[in-house]
């Protein structure tokens, strides 16, 4: 991992075969204070959405900010699936008919937008539409489930595809910038302030962005506990295996499986380098952030539940893991930030972020341009609000504001419990990283393929949590609000903005 070209060292099929981070083109450096109508900060795949959006209607000007590079966040650590949610009873019940119904309908306008862009700008992204399988258990046997035995036992959903995350951005962000979009890369914000009916946005640098508005589509938000505590950031897996493609396919068409047992899996199909031959891409295995230990655990779960099914599959040629924030209730939170006038928040995806990107594109989009959106109240960050920030989140989210608060006594338990110490960095394999004490001090400790040994506090700078090693990524993650660090201590992943400490 360099610098934040990338927040996982693992190789996905999409970084990889694209080579995303080294020949996609690179955005300036913003080095002066700037003035525009509308700044949006994260350069994923959410953030291009709304960019592109404004700069569509040609009433905003638009500046992009990326702390790493474009696509080196969560949307190449994906597995590509565009999915309308095709079971609703969670749904009926925590936003009632017409709530189902405007998340249904907005599910399906973000893939016919994203079809509809792909098609005006002419994006080699192998964007299909797919048919869609659901289950709740899917059961194992000797027989491939080649889509023509699935539409003899299921029904399928219609509105759903496929694409590579990494090309479609690419051509995302080339549309963004050709619509006049400044788009700047290496460059983080910090903090932000509002004043005079606008937004001063503060980057690391010490350089200043004005706007009349500002959006936060990091994946993680950056600006308030309050909607912080309302998202849960989760760990999912993958692997892709090479496998016929006649083993896969009728006639060539490709499909979206969901498994929908505990625990739970998804699947697609994807072309692969070799003729005759596709990757099979299973993802699942969900896990809280910081909270295990059994990475490669979870890769091999993976692959044998694949091969259960797939009797035919053989190598594994990727696997990686990416990072997702759940909300309570299923659906992102996308509108206006409580609290501030002028400033907007696209976060909690669920799993769908590459869906939901398109819905805020759209969503924020008439927001800021002062449109009715049929969207809004059920996507809003404000939805079912009562009282004071603080007492919403404690209403809404009971399960992970009492979890995120247990963690902030994850101090003193790992005082208690932790028995390795400093004189245990002899026993770590090159490449490979611990939390240990000294003293009373909880030290993260990298040793390189060199054997040098590379220490840094264990003190998450966010909210003082401490980090856990995770072995397939080579990261600090911490376990209470999801921030991630390289194996030498610089910030990947929100909320946290600084780097661990040395020591």
């Amino acid at each position: 991992m360099s610098g934040t070209d990338s927040s996982g060292v693992t190789k996905t099929v999409w970084l990889e075969r694209d080579d995303l981070l080294s020949k996609a083109p690179s955005y300036p450096q913003l080095t002066s204070d700037a003035k525009t109508d509308v700044v949006v900060v994260g350069g994923g795949i959410a953030g291009l959405h709304i960019a592109y959006e404004l700069l569509s209607t040609g009433q905003k000007k638009v500046i992009l900010l990326e702390d790493g590079k474009i696509g080196s966040g969560e949307t190449g650590r994906t597995t590509g699936h565009l999915s309308a949610d095709i079971e609703y009873n969670d749904f009926l019940k925590l936003h009632g008919a017409d709530g189902t119904a405007q998340i249904a309908a907005a599910q399906q306008a973000a893939i016919d937008r994203i079809a509809s862009i792909v098609e005006k700008h002419q994006i080699d992204c192998d964007f299909v539409r797919v048919s869609g399988y659901m289950f709740h258990g899917l059961p194992t046997g000797s027989a491939d489930f080649r889509l023509d035995i699935l539409e003899e036992l299921y029904n399928a959903a219609e509105n759903t595809a496929t694409f590579r995350p990494t090309k479609y951005i690419q051509g995302l962000a080339k549309a963004v910038s050709d619509m006049g979009g400044e788009i700047y890369e290496k460059t983080r914000y910090m903090s932000h302030s509002e004043e005079n009916g606008g937004v001063t946005a503060s980057l690391d640098n010490d350089k200043k962005v004005q706007a009349q508005s500002l959006v936060m589509a990091t994946n993680v938000p950056l600006q308030k506990l309050v909607m912080i505590e309302r998202v849960e950031a989760l760990r999912t897996y993958a692997v892709a295996l090479k496998i016929r493609s006649e083993d896969v396919s009728s006639n060539g068409e490709q499909a979206l499986w969901w498994d929908l047992g505990d625990p739970y899996h998804y699947v697609r199909v994807t072309p692969s380098k070799q003729e005759g031959y596709s990757l099979l891409v299973v993802g699942g295995e969900d896990e809280k952030v910081g909270k295990h230990d059994d990475y490669e655990e979870r890769f091999q779960r993976l692959e044998s539940w694949a091969r259960e099914r797939w009797t035919s599959a053989g190598d594994v040629q990727y696997k990686w893991s990416g990072q997702v924030l759940d909300s309570p209730d299923g659906i992102a939170y996308i509108g206006r930030d409580p609290g501030e006038d002028n400033v907007y928040v696209h976060t909690g995806d669920n799993g769908d972020g590459l869906t939901y990107a398109a819905i805020g594109g759209i969503l924020i989009s008439d927001l800021i341009l002062g449109k009715e959106n049929p969207w809004a109240h059920t996507f809003s960050p404000s939805r079912q609000h009562s009282g004071s920030h603080l007492k919403q989140a404690l209403k809404t989210l009971p399960d992970v504001v009492k979890e995120n608060l247990s963690d902030q006594v994850y101090f003193t338990k790992w005082i208690t419990t932790c028995t390795k110490t400093m004189t245990d960095i002899e026993d770590l394999v090159p490449g490979q990283g611990d939390v240990v004490r000294q003293g009373l001090s909880p030290v993260a400790v990298y040793k390189d393929e060199q054997g040098q040994v590379h220490k840094m506090t264990a003190i998450c700078p966010h909210l003082k949590g401490i980090v856990a090693w995770n072995s397939a990524e080579k990261s600090f993650d911490c376990p209470i609000h999801g921030s991630r660090f390289t194996c030498k201590g610089e910030v990947v992943n929100g909320p946290a903005k600084g780097p661990l400490q040395p020591k």
